[in-house]
């Protein structure tokens, strides 16, 4: 991966206990190039866009913007939750323009069940992404997320379903989201930037699995047995313009963000 094209960053899930200002400024503190506002993260705290742009600038940190997850299903079965879930994806979408984001991360919204009718999926979320691209009123890339191929719920999983997804809206500028630890294994990742177009943004953490055994997603690097040097070395994704750390780490503090970073620097 060129370092030097790439940004690197940090997203404040990472950081969920503390507010966004203070997260921004210890991502800064820490030696990252930009910080992944997740949009749950500034509904619950309820700080002001003006305000966290201002603290962006002060830093010199860019921004990313993802899109809400927490109850949210763009694609359900139940017109009021699918409607709902759409109109918070549009209003962290302004979000985004506000806080001037280089990218918007977008889930692909999932079945209730293996019954749903996948034909009415696939329908509805070529109507949400129309929607949200359609919305999209400022140089801010909308980028879509592979999801958990261990999870029977989700749909756009491989890099098949993301070029599906994307032909479907061909007419439009849509990105790719590379998250390692949702394809489990090192074997599963390169299979996947083999078949994908490009990778324009990275969620990196560590993934612990094992074939029959349930597993262990978005630890932190080296704590997995996914071959990080190896993927990051990748032509597909050498090119990603940003790289964002997306560990679960319990209230960690700048001295753990910094260590990040380093494994991080090392990988590349």
């Amino acid at each position: 991966m060129n370092t030097d094209a790439t940004l690197l960053g940090c997203t404040s899930m990472v950081l969920w206990k503390k507010r966004i200002s203070e997260a921004v400024r210890l991502v800064s503190r820490a030696g990252f190039d930009t910080i992944e506002i997740w949009a749950d993260h500034l509904f619950r705290t309820e700080e002001n866009p003006a305000e966290i742009r201002a603290i962006l600038d002060k830093t010199g940190i860019r921004c990313t913007v993802h899109c809400p997850i927490i109850d949210v299903n763009i694609c359900s079965m139940n017109r009021v939750m699918a409607e709902t879930s759409l109109e918070l994806y549009l209003r962290s979408l302004e979000l985004a323009k506000e806080l001037h984001s280089l990218i918007f991360v977008f889930h692909a919204g999932n079945l209730f069940s293996v019954f749903d009718p996948l034909p009415e999926y696939w329908k509805k979320l070529e109507r949400a992404l129309l929607r949200v691209l359609e919305a999209n009123s400022s140089e801010t890339l909308v980028v879509v997320e592979n999801m958990e191929v261990d999870k029977p719920q989700e749909v756009v999983k491989t890099g098949e379903d993301l070029i599906r997804l994307l032909e479907l809206c061909a007419s439009w500028e849509t990105g790719i989201c590379w998250d390692l630890t949702h394809l489990l294994s090192t074997e599963n990742n390169i299979g996947f930037l083999e078949t994908i177009p490009r990778v324009d943004h990275v969620h990196l953490s560590d993934c612990l699995y094992h074939e029959g055994k349930p597993a262990h997603k978005h630890l932190r690097i080296g704590e997995g047995n996914l071959d990080l040097s190896r993927l990051l070395q990748q032509p597909a994704g050498r090119k990603a313009r940003i790289l964002s750390l997306e560990t679960v780490m319990i209230d960690p503090g700048l001295d753990d963000l910094i260590l990040e970073r380093k494994k991080i620097t090392e990988l590349l």
